[in-house]
């Protein structure tokens, strides 16, 4: 369903150093494992029913990472350096953003009827401001939404959510650590959680489609992987009760990408089954050793599949929406859609090593919060200036 998609963000060297315990292949492998299963739900959506649960596992692997991040800014300083978190994830997250928005617009201008300009044109502005979420549940509140009319650009949803994230979680966390006792932190942190997946439960039944793109009642899921990185090593499990979380976890991923369709009411209470069978996995990967699935997890291709996973999620989508206009009867082949999963997997790798690694590590940015900011809003600026172009034409 075009409704399901995952957002993949945290950068990936901060899957290899979460904190004590190393390197993390796991994480690297969970990312795979996401948006290897957001494609094909998205390309094979009969067969693939319930893939779009990758939005729930990313959730909860940026609230692991982006929280033991700023736990240990906190913890070493006192403080969290706001304006170079975000520019942080500026340099990470909007080079190849933008890129694809571009590409979208040029590919709308060539293929896409006249008729949907405007839908496009709309969609790409609110994807660069990230705002996308927000756009989506209010074309849902106001009238019932086909989903074979989704943009291209409709994936931006969960970019949009976790932006949001981001821009919150930061304060509310240096806030919660004025408290002293540890205890008191986690359990805060918990009731946040708790009151966010309230209010899942009680939209989801009232609201479905509009309840799955709303911030506040995804926040859970990232509190969860906050829960973890609380825990941090306390959380160390003996290696019998380690190799049992780890495959019930993933047990847990997969089954919900099995049996879940597009008709589960979902992101209810269900959703608790995929992202704690993600915590399962990233909490019996805290401390030394390995584990029943090192030796697949730690393959070269898998760790690829997670390095570029950001990307991959970024290309796959508008190839899925846009090829259709160019096939005959609008449908799209076996080979057709092979063809989009190579294409997207090419144009990931190029766009991660020739965009997004050479921006995020460029000294003039590292070294200048301002310029950052700068760039970022000259992107935005120049992706809503290609998008009014559809807007009038």
């Amino acid at each position: 369903m075009a409704n399901r998609q995952a957002a993949l963000d945290s950068p990936p060297h901060t899957a290899h150093r979460p904190g004590p315990g190393g390197f993390r292949p796991d994480i690297q492998a969970l990312r795979a494992l996401a948006v290897g299963l957001v494609v094909l739900n998205h390309l094979w959506p009969t067969r693939v029913t319930g893939g779009y649960i990758g939005v729930d596992v990313f959730f909860v692997i940026s609230g692991y990472l982006i929280s033991s991040h700023l736990i240990r800014e906190i913890d070493g300083t006192g403080r969290i350096r706001i304006a170079r978190f975000y520019a942080r994830r500026v340099r990470r997250l909007l080079p190849n953003a933008f890129l694809v928005l571009a590409a979208v617009v040029a590919a709308t201008f060539l293929l896409v009827p006249h008729a949907r300009w405007a839908a496009y044109g709309h969609e790409v502005i609110a994807g660069a401001l990230y705002w996308e979420n927000w756009l989506l549940t209010a074309e849902f509140w106001s009238h019932p939404v086909d989903f074979t009319h989704f943009t291209a650009v409709t994936s931006y949803w969960s970019l949009s959510v976790e932006e949001q994230f981001y821009l919150c979680w930061p304060l509310l966390l240096l806030l919660l650590f004025k408290l002293r006792s540890p205890r008191a932190r986690f359990t805060s942190v918990a009731a946040v959680g708790l009151a966010s997946l309230a209010g899942c439960v009680y939209l989801t039944a009232v609201a479905k489609d509009p309840a799955y793109y709303v911030t506040p009642i995804r926040v859970w899921e990232f509190v969860i992987g906050t829960l973890i990185a609380l825990g941090g090593t306390r959380l160390a499990l003996p290696k019998a009760a380690a190799e049992t979380a780890s495959l019930l976890g993933f047990a847990a991923i997969l089954g919900s990408a099995v049996f879940f369709s597009g008709t589960t009411e979902f992101p209810g209470a269900i959703a608790l089954l995929p992202t704690l069978g993600t915590g399962l996995v990233i909490a019996a990967g805290v401390g030394p050793g390995r584990r029943w699935h090192t030796p697949l997890t730690s393959l070269p291709p898998v760790q690829l599949l997670g390095d570029i996973s950001y990307s991959l999620y970024l290309w796959h989508w508008p190839m899925v929406v846009i090829v259709p206009f160019a096939m005959p009867g609008g449908v799209l082949t076996l080979s057709a859609r092979l063809s989009i999963v190579a294409a997207s997997l090419v144009l990931a790798y190029l766009s991660k090593r020739l965009v997004e690694d050479p921006v995020r590590t460029w000294p003039r940015l590292v070294g200048s919060v301002r310029l950052t900011f700068v760039c970022m809003a000259a992107g935005m600026a120049a992706v809503c200036l290609a998008a009014f172009a559809l807007l009038r034409s």
